[in-house]
């Protein structure tokens, strides 16, 4: 993802066809990183038009030298884990912060059902995580960061990071042996 900088200089001088157009160049980049947090589109949009305003405020803080691309997802990645933050309690509350009991797997190979899935059922399974499990697992696996910086981020200690890793790896892998199972009986 890269931005022209005659376009980055417009939207520093506050011109709304400028942010529009960064906007909609945008928007499919960014949107990516929100869905791999939401629940749906709706809740990944309204991360999006928040992260986008974070974007726009802060340009001048922007130093060519970096990539946009990186400078932009960061942000978003921040925005969403401030919203997760904001809705923590709320959450706690609603859920009690109930986590499923999951059976412990065996013989199961990963790498060769992630094989025979397409990117949009594995996205779907992430999806079905309990979410702090989804965040932690999204920010370690997918967007690289560490336990530590995650324990930071989310207010966690490294271990509870570390376990919300290995829960949501044991609840794809039980999805992924599901997956697995049925397309082996529909083709047999």
């Amino acid at each position: 993802m890269q931005a022209d900088s005659d376009l980055l200089a417009r939207c520093r001088k506050n011109d709304r066809k400028a942010h529009n157009e960064l906007y909609r160049q945008c928007f499919g980049y960014l949107l990516v990183i929100c869905r791999r947090y939401s629940n749906n589109k709706e809740d990944a949009e309204a991360l999006l038009n928040q992260g986008f305003l974070k974007i726009i405020t802060n340009l001048d803080k922007f130093k060519e030298e970096v990539p946009f691309g990186s400078w932009i997802g960061r942000i978003m990645v921040n925005t969403i884990i401030d919203q997760f933050r904001r809705d923590k309690k709320r959450r706690e509350n609603m859920s009690g912060l109930e986590i499923d009991e999951v059976h412990s797997m065996k013989n199961v190979d990963f790498n060769e059902a992630s094989q025979n899935l397409d990117a949009e059922a594995l996205e779907q399974m992430i999806q079905q995580l309990p979410e702090t499990s989804k965040k932690v697992f999204n920010l370690y696996a997918i967007d690289g960061y560490t336990h530590k910086e995650i324990g930071e981020m989310l207010n966690i200690s490294d271990g509870t990071s570390k376990w919300h890793v290995s829960h949501a790896r044991k609840v794809l892998q039980e999805m992924l042996k599901k997956t697995m199972h049925n397309m082996m009986t529909i083709t047999l």
